[in-house]
């Protein structure tokens, strides 16, 4: 316990919370990129998808 009080002690806490705070930064920064880049690839195949039926049954006006 006297170690975790000592300046190495506190300094060894203080990287330790830098890197997780690290690590949890790039997990997230890696888990919304994912999300938004098969949000945005579902989104251009529906387009695809919408031009190919307008293609086959064109609307009558």
């Amino acid at each position: 316990m006297e170690y975790l009080s000592s300046p190495e002690g506190i300094n060894n806490i203080i990287v330790g919370i830098i890197l997780v705070g690290a690590i949890n930064a790039i997990f997230i920064t890696y888990s919304v990129r994912r999300t938004y880049g098969a949000a945005k690839k579902d989104r251009e195949q529906l387009k695809i998808q919408q031009a190919k039926i307008d293609k086959l049954s064109p609307k009558e006006e």
